[in-house]
C-alpha cells in the first residue's frame, strides 16, 4: 500500500513477495481478493480481548481503548486509512467492503460486549450499537485526525494513555448503572 491501490499492481506486489503472479492469484482472485486480505488481517489485530469476564467492564474497556488506539495510529493502518478516505468516493465497492468489515464490525463487537455487560447489570445502556460507536469515536477523536494529516507523529503513548483514560471516563459516567455503597452500622 505505499504506493497506493491504484498503483499498486499485482505485478508489483508478486515482485516484493518473490513469488509468481500465479501464485498471488491461486491466493486472491485479483486486486480487490488482495485488499479484502489485507482487510482480515487488519481485523485480526483489533480483535482486543473484550469479552474476559476475569476483568470489570471499566478495565475491559481501557485494555480494548489502549489496543484500538495503538492500532488505528500505527503507521501502516494511518496509510491505509488514508488511501480508503482518497478513494472511497472512486471506489464505492472499495469503501463498503472497508467500512463493512472495519468499522462496522468492530462497533458490531463492541457492541455485543456492552449488551453482554448490560444484561450483567453494569450498565444502563438501551442502544448498545449507538454506545459502541460513540465510544470509539471518543477514543480516536481529533487525536486520529492529527496523526492522519501529519500534524503529530509518534510517540503515542502519553497521548493514548490520556484519551483512553477520558473517553472511558466519559462512558461510564453516561452509561455505568449507579452503584449503592454498603451502608455501615453504627454502634449504639
Amino acid at each position: 500500500m505505499d504506493q497506493g491501490y491504484e498503483a499498486t499492481t499485482l505485478d508489483l506486489i508478486a515482485r516484493r513477495a518473490k513469488a509468481s503472479k500465479a501464485t498471488i492469484y491461486a491466493h486472491f482472485r485479483d486486486k480487490v481478493g488482495l485488499f479484502e486480505a489485507i482487510l482480515a488481517a487488519y481485523i485480526k489485530n483489533t480483535q482486543m480481548p473484550l469479552h474476559d469476564p476475569d476483568h470489570t467492564a471499566a478495565e475491559a474497556l481501557r485494555r480494548f481503548g489502549s489496543g484500538f488506539l495503538t492500532l488505528m495510529l500505527s503507521p501502516p493502518v494511518l496509510a491505509f486509512y488514508r488511501m480508503i478516505v482518497n478513494k472511497g468516493v472512486e471506489m464505492p465497492e472499495l469503501a463498503k467492503l472497508w467500512y463493512t468489515n472495519g468499522p462496522r464490525r468492530m462497533i458490531g463487537g463492541v457492541g455485543a460486549f456492552l449488551a453482554e455487560r448490560t444484561r450483567a447489570g453494569e450498565f444502563d445502556i438501551d442502544n448498545p450499537e449507538l454506545a459502541a460507536e460513540l465510544f470509539l469515536m471518543s477514543l480516536r477523536g481529533s487525536l486520529h485526525l492529527q496523526a492522519v494529516t501529519g500534524l503529530i507523529r509518534p510517540p503515542f503513548d502519553a497521548a493514548i494513555s490520556e484519551k483512553v483514560n477520558a473517553a472511558v471516563q466519559m462512558f461510564l459516567r453516561a452509561y455505568a448503572r449507579p452503584t449503592t455503597p454498603p451502608r455501615h452500622r453504627s454502634r449504639s
